[in-house]
């Protein structure tokens, strides 16, 4: 795996390199689909072998559209792989986010999830969705987990807290700078208008579970294997260094920083790269002596 375990410091693209690329997450749209546990589930590839299948949890404000490029990839190499609208979430937004919808909520709904899917499942969850990741996992819904550049738990010694918002309503989504910035770690003024339209308000409640840290995982609790990927580019508030790494430490985890990414490598500039490595995982770690893909 192509990764460093040290985090030096968080270089910025140049203003001089104005990349443009496009932001393409039309693959959501056109991906069959199933509700299950009030959520619902795209399948990117459900293969016949019983090897674990992938299942992608995004985070704060974002559904299963921010995986369309990491579901292209899987199956394009035969892997099965899944993306989860939880609810109050992407396609299950509208209408049914709630200031009260809480982290707790969302794991439970994922566990049930899991189940519906009757097959083993590597729960992949960024940011924000690697809480409910945990939750799920901790209570044995996971063959495994990946966590990408994920929120702390509560109860990890030396986690950082954050302000919170406030709870009476809706948090709305970040705007362009913010995306440019803490999402994507560029300083050109390229459009991210396909990103910002996809968006969506997000429940205080979700934001406060993770901001003031009061989602505990137990990791006595913990019996799969995961790795926990760091974004080298991350920001420092929200991932101070030694945070990611004492998070895999706290549930047993193997660590890796993933050079060159920001906080939403799922659709950075080189977001192939970090499905690369991910897919190196998952057949090293999860299918060891299962044929390879």
């Amino acid at each position: 795996m192509n990764v460093c375990t040290a985090t030096p410091p968080r270089p910025r693209s140049s203003s001089r390199q104005p990349l443009q690329p496009r932001y393409d997450f039309s693959l959501i749209d056109r991906l069959p689909h199933r509700d299950a546990a009030g959520c619902r589930l795209f399948v990117g590839h459900d293969a016949a072998a019983p090897a674990p299948a992938l299942l992608f949890v995004a985070g704060a404000y974002h559904g299963a559209w921010c995986y369309s490029n990491y579901l292209d990839f899987y199956a394009r190499r035969g892997v099965s792989c899944f993306a989860i609208d939880l609810p109050g979430h992407g396609s299950l937004a509208q209408g049914n986010t709630t200031p009260g919808l809480d982290i707790a909520t969302l794991g439970q709904h994922l566990q049930q999830a899991c189940r519906a899917l009757a097959r083993p499942v590597v729960l992949v969850g960024h940011s924000m969705g690697a809480l409910p990741v945990m939750l799920a996992a901790s209570r044995g819904a996971a063959h495994a987990v990946i966590l990408l550049a994920p929120s702390p738990p509560g109860n990890l010694p030396g986690a950082h807290a954050l302000p919170a918002v406030p709870e009476s309503r809706l948090k709305a989504p970040p705007q362009a700078a913010e995306i440019r910035e803490r999402f994507l770690a560029v300083q050109d003024e390229r459009d991210v208008t396909p990103i910002a339209e996809r968006l969506t308000p997000e429940s205080p409640a979700i934001l406060n579970d993770r901001y003031l840290l009061r989602v505990p995982v137990d990791p006595a609790a913990w019996r799969c294997p995961g790795v926990c990927l760091e974004a080298q580019l991350d920001t420092s508030d929200r991932h101070p260094t030694g945070q990611d790494r004492a998070l895999a430490g706290f549930l047993g985890l193997q660590h890796a920083v993933l050079q060159g990414q920001p906080h939403c490598m799922m659709y950075s500039d080189n977001w192939a790269a970090s499905a690369a490595e991910i897919l190196e995982w998952y057949r090293k770690l999860v299918l060891a002596a299962e044929r390879p893909y």
